[in-house]
C-alpha cells in the first residue's frame, strides 16, 4: 500500500514556486506563469530506497489577498517546500512569517528550503546584492532543514528539491 504526503510550497508571490513545480512535473517552463488564485494541484509517485509514497503537492498562491484562505490549506501536510527569489532578499525575510503560519496549524512537517532563480543571481541591473548561498544555507539551518538552490529556468536543482522532500519523508514515516 502506497502512502499519500500532502506536502506543500509556500512563499512570497512571484518566487517560483508553480515553475518549480512544473519543470519537475512536466519538464518545461514557461516565462509569464500567471499567478495561483488560491491553490494548484499535482500528484507525484516517489520512492527513496525502496520506499514509495504519493505526493499530493499543493502549490499556494504568495499574493497577500490570499492570505486568509491559506492557513485552511495547511490542514493535513507533512511537507513543505518553503520557496525564496534569490534576487530579492525580502522574500527570504518574508519566509518566516510563512513557515511560522504554517507551524500554527501543522507543527510537525518535514522543510525544504528553496533558493529559487539562480539563474539570475549574476543580473548586473538587481536593486539589491543577492542572497548568497550561505546566507540561504545559515536560514535553513535555523528549521532544521536542508537548503537547496535552483533554478526552474534551467531546471538545475529542481529534482533535488523533491529528492530531499521524499527523503525526509521516508525517515520520519518509514512504514
Amino acid at each position: 500500500m502506497r502512502s499519500v504526503f500532502k506536502v506543500l510550497f509556500i512563499g512570497e508571490g512571484g518566487v517560483g514556486k508553480t515553475s518549480i513545480l512544473r519543470r519537475h512535473t512536466t519538464g518545461w517552463f514557461e516565462a509569464g506563469t500567471k499567478l495561483t488564485v488560491g491553490v494548484d494541484f499535482a500528484v507525484k509517485q516517489v520512492s527513496h530506497d525502496g520506499w514509495k509514497a504519493t505526493l499530493q503537492i499543493w502549490d499556494i498562491g504568495g499574493q497577500m489577498r490570499f492570505r486568509d484562505i491559506t492557513n485552511a490549506y495547511f490542514r493535513g501536510a507533512r511537507g513543505a517546500i518553503a520557496v525564496f527569489d534569490v534576487t530579492r532578499p525580502y522574500t527570504l525575510e518574508n519566509l518566516t512569517n510563512w513557515i511560522a503560519r504554517l507551524h500554527e496549524v501543522e507543527s510537525d512537517v518535514v522543510m525544504v528550503v528553496v533558493g529559487n532563480k539562480t539563474d539570475q543571481r549574476e543580473d548586473s541591473d538587481l536593486p539589491q546584492p543577492p542572497v548568497t548561498p550561505e546566507q540561504g544555507k545559515t536560514y535553513a539551518e535555523k528549521y532544521n532543514a536542508p537548503y537547496v538552490e535552483a533554478s526552474a529556468k534551467d531546471g538545475n536543482g529542481v529534482n533535488k528539491i523533491f529528492d530531499e522532500v521524499t527523503r525526509l519523508l521516508s525517515e520520519r514515516y518509514p512504514d
